[in-house]
């Protein structure tokens, strides 16, 4: 089921549906008094009317009732929550921040730049280009995967500098093969003021507008993105293996799928559980009890034998220690990251096309090529 974003439109769209339902419930209950009480006036004493109807219909005009004043509550709830959204959002006014984004605003000062690459890179090269799409400065670049930091202090290929305005920054790379490289660019600038475009609030810095789901970071003006101990973690990954905590599965609905896990001390009962979108427990079996990390096969049948249809599956590990205590477990993925992103101020990484919080990265590790 589709669920629609939470915006400034959306939300004064719902209290006007809701305050609309309101106002003809009221009309509706309103004839509908009027018809009983007809009735019930002009009814046989001799033989009077059966009142399981009506009955029944009060108690619906108490439900539909009951419903309207539910969404009325959320629909305060939201708006609470956007006051706040608007509230952080001007907090920003007047601050450095960094966020994922090929254009910046020159200012006139040296200009700030993070990129990073998803692999090791055989020919790099990085463009500004000017509002026009010209490029005006151009200049080779890092090959190495991972972060790197380029200071454009506005000097143009012409020999001048540049004017201040709003410019683009790009990273052509490609790899041994001659596929291109990809490259995540974090930029910096000083926000003017807040605006909002069709119901989503933004940040303005210089002539552009930033969502604000896409800032990583904030400081003093000045203080540049250096500082950012979360925006460097972030972007030095990029290139590297990583393991981290993962209990969804998502199956094709044929072959055998390895489940990695770890157990934090020895077991005397230990299981692996697997449920499916609705929680139920389709799959279970004996698990490894030692201590450490381990790989189980799940062949993608259920425990009545039938194939598992494709879908997303969820995986857990229960284990009980010689006191009867669950031991902590932890079901993890692997692969390499190739870019960083944002949604609602938190960071995450890209890793085989999903996006994992930085939070849930366990370890990183160089590639084995490159080691």
């Amino acid at each position: 089921m589709a669920i629609n974003p939470v915006s400034i439109n959306t939300a004064l769209d719902q209290q006007s549906k809701t305050n609309a339902a309101s106002q003809q419930l009221s009309r509706d209950f309103n004839d509908f008094l009027i018809l009983l009480t007809t009735q019930l006036q002009n009814q046989d004493p001799l033989s009077p009317m059966d009142t399981t109807e009506f009955t029944n219909q009060l108690v619906a005009f108490a439900g539909v009732e009951q419903q309207i004043n539910t969404n009325q509550k959320l629909d305060s709830l939201v708006s609470l929550g956007l006051g706040q959204a608007l509230g952080s959002a001007q907090s920003y006014v007047g601050r450095q921040i960094s966020y994922i984004s090929s254009e910046f605003n020159h200012t006139g000062t040296p200009s700030k730049i993070k990129y990073s690459l998803g692999a090791e890179a055989v020919t790099s090269k990085l463009s500004i280009y000017d509002e026009g799409g010209k490029i005006v400065y151009s200049v080779e670049a890092g090959k190495s995967a991972g972060v790197h930091d380029f200071v454009w202090d506005g000097t143009l290929n012409s020999g001048g500098k540049a004017e201040p305005g709003t410019y683009e920054v790009k990273i052509d790379a490609l790899d041994i093969n001659g596929e291109p490289v990809q490259a995540t660019s974090v930029v910096s600038g000083l926000v003017r003021g807040t605006e909002a475009q069709n119901g989503q609030i933004y940040l303005l810095v210089g002539d552009r507008a930033v969502a604000l789901s896409n800032v990583l970071n904030t400081g003093d003006p000045g203080m540049g993105n250096n500082n950012s101990d979360g925006l460097t973690m972030a972007l030095n990954y990029v290139g590297l293996d990583v393991t981290y905590k993962n209990e969804e599965i998502n199956y094709s609905g044929s072959g055998i799928v390895n489940v990695n896990y770890t157990l934090e001390n020895t077991a005397v009962q230990s299981q692996v559980i697997v449920r499916d979108s609705t929680g139920n427990i389709v799959y279970s079996a004996n698990a490894s009890k030692a201590k450490g990390s381990h790989t189980l096969a799940w062949n993608g049948r259920f425990n009545n034998g039938t194939q598992a249809p494709a879908g997303e599956y969820t995986v857990t590990i229960d284990a009980i220690d010689a006191a009867d205590k669950r031991i902590n477990t932890q079901v993890v993925s692997g692969g390499r990251v190739t870019g960083v992103e944002t949604n609602n101020g938190e960071i995450f990484l890209v890793v085989g096309g999903d996006s994992i919080p930085l939070i849930d990265i366990l370890s990183a590790n160089i590639p084995p090529e490159e080691a």
